[in-house]
């Protein structure tokens, strides 16, 4: 198990995390519809000290004992960002009001925060970003609520304000720009393509109903402010939009791209796997708003075949997109594994579910063991996994092969909804039901990676030392005591034929000592606990 450090306590209960990509801090959205940002390194206000602490101490006052702890704080700032909303009813949102699985959206609250240039994969974190771009390092703060609103904060600004708790959204100076209705009805996440993307790094958002939006920020910062009429962008999305698909029925639970940025991909809770091309998105002449029609509940798919053709008729070439087969089962969280050959899926029924690389229409494998829903899913290398579940654990998963390391820890059986990486890869970030953003120890997650390279290192140094005797011998040759070296190496030869049976008895005995020993754990192994050693540590 891994090492947990002091959890940040938070005024009302988180819903999603981020953190900045650069400085050891921490957005959180809240259910209340609030953005606080946090340090990760405690602090002391201006009247804890010594001399506070020499006052208690003298006192002998528990109470104010008591007050000093509550003076160690993380807080750095409060910003409001929701709007509070009413029941608005559509055509397309009235035939999902009765679907167990979508979620409420009376009340203001912030779904999902993410810092300009975060991301979660490793490999894309350790690639230094383009330093021609404005919001590469965490300059920007975006957040997206449930009324539908896409906003942009100044991340200095943000950092900043700690007193400002105004249910006033414009009248906050750190919000740069807003969009009221970004989507007619709420949007559940946020995701940022990388640089290297065919469009660049464009911001792509996926609503309650499975609507999924690109937006260009350069454009969306030079519009102005709208009226926050509901029926405004009813008809065509607003400006900024660069792209909108409309293919799924439930709402959209996650994203993620390959490396290369020209592929989308978002898991959505009616059961479907869908992939957009972003190169369609910079072709001219091609439709930018893609709608399919809603199924309707009463259908049956045995009986009316042709309805199901004409769903399925678009294709990526003409429309940008596919998707997979139905899995019968929501798709929750997805991250790229294997060099982007593979993705991995978290389901309701907590099945791991592997798709191969250009192979989306049905899963390649399956791996279970999870006993509730996989809520979340984090990235640590190209083999293995972090992931959440709602029996509150956060385990490490290998994939192919499929193992099962152990649980990196828990949340006191609180369902674990969001997992990040901190800058640096220092720690593990994990938010529940509770007030608390819980933070892990991630060093030795990195300790194998590190081990490799040595390896990697001594062998290359090996090589090269081979290399320079041999150089050396072969310069000794046609010195001046070249005939009797020449005559060491005829009694060498004559040692070597005669002492031939010890050597390979040698031989042997380290091939048995070799299979005896095996290969020795590595630290991952020795370090997490199982289920069951989790479960009864606290007995």
């Amino acid at each position: 198990m891994a090492t947990p450090l002091k959890p940040i306590e938070c005024s009302a209960q988180p819903l999603c995390i981020s953190f900045h990509p650069c400085k050891d801090i921490v957005a959180a959205g809240l259910v209340d519809g609030t953005v606080e940002v946090h340090d990760l390194h405690v602090k002391k206000h201006s009247g804890s000290g010594d001399c506070a602490d020499d006052h208690a101490m003298s006192s002998g006052n528990e109470d104010e004992i008591d007050d000093e702890e509550e003076e160690d704080d993380t807080i750095l700032s409060t910003i409001f960002v929701a709007k509070q909303t009413t029941a608005t009813f559509s055509s397309a949102s009235a035939t999902t009001a009765a679907s167990p699985s979508k979620k409420a959206t009376q009340g203001p609250s912030c779904r999902d925060v993410l810092f300009s240039g975060a991301t979660n994969s490793p490999a894309a974190s350790a690639t230094k970003q383009p330093t021609n771009q404005t919001s590469g390092g965490g300059e920007f703060l975006f957040t997206v609520c449930n009324g539908g609103s896409l906003r942009c904060l100044d991340s200095e600004l943000a950092c900043s304000l700690l007193d400002d708790n105004s249910s006033d959204v414009a009248s906050s100076p750190a919000i740069l720009w807003s969009i009221e209705n970004a989507h007619n009805v709420g949007i559940n996440k946020l995701y940022q393509l990388p640089y290297n993307s065919p469009c660049g790094p464009i911001l792509a958002t996926g609503d309650d109903i499975g609507t999924v939006r690109l937006w260009d920020t350069r454009m969306c910062a030079s519009q102005k402010a709208n009226s926050g009429n509901p029926f405004d962008n009813l008809m065509k999305p607003p400006r900024g939009c660069l792209q909108q698909w409309k293919i799924n029925h439930d709402y959209i639970t996650d994203f993620t791209s390959n490396d290369d940025g020209t592929s989308l991909l978002a898991t959505c809770a009616d059961g479907k796997l869908s992939v957009f091309d972003m190169r369609y998105v910079k072709r001219t002449g091609c439709s930018k708003s893609i709608v399919l029609p809603d199924l309707d509940p009463n259908w049956d798919p045995t009986q009316n075949q042709p309805q199901q053709q004409n769903i399925k008729s678009s294709t990526w070439e003409t429309h940008g997109y596919t998707q997979s087969e139905n899995q019968e089962d929501e798709l929750l969280s997805c991250a790229f594994i294997k060099k982007s050959s593979k993705l991995v899926c978290g389901t309701q029924e907590g099945i791991l579910s592997l798709f191969s690389k250009d192979i989306w229409c049905d899963v390649s494998d399956r791996y279970p063991g999870h006993p509730q829903s996989i809520d979340a899913i984090l990235k640590i290398d190209e083999d293995t996994v972090l992931t959440g579940s709602s029996d509150g654990l956060v385990r490490a998963v290998q994939l192919l092969p499929n193992s099962l390391l152990g649980v990196l820890g828990g949340h006191d059986g609180f369902p674990v909804e969001a997992l990040g990486w901190s800058a640096g890869r220092k720690m593990v970030g994990s938010v529940s039901h509770d007030e608390y953003i819980r933070l892990w120890d991630a060093s030795f997650l990195n300790d194998d990676d590190d081990e490799d390279d040595d390896e990697c290192k001594d062998d290359a140094d090996n090589d090269n030392t081979i290399g320079i005797n041999n150089t050396v011998g072969t310069a000794k040759e046609g010195g001046e005591d070249s005939e009797d070296d020449w005559e060491d190496m005829d009694e060498d030869e004559d040692m070597d034929e005669g002492g031939s049976d010890d050597n390979d008895d040698d031989d042997s005995d380290s091939d048995d000592s070799d299979d005896k020993g095996g290969k020795k754990p590595t630290k991952r192994e020795n370090i997490f606990k199982s289920s069951n050693e989790e479960f009864f540590s606290d007995l």
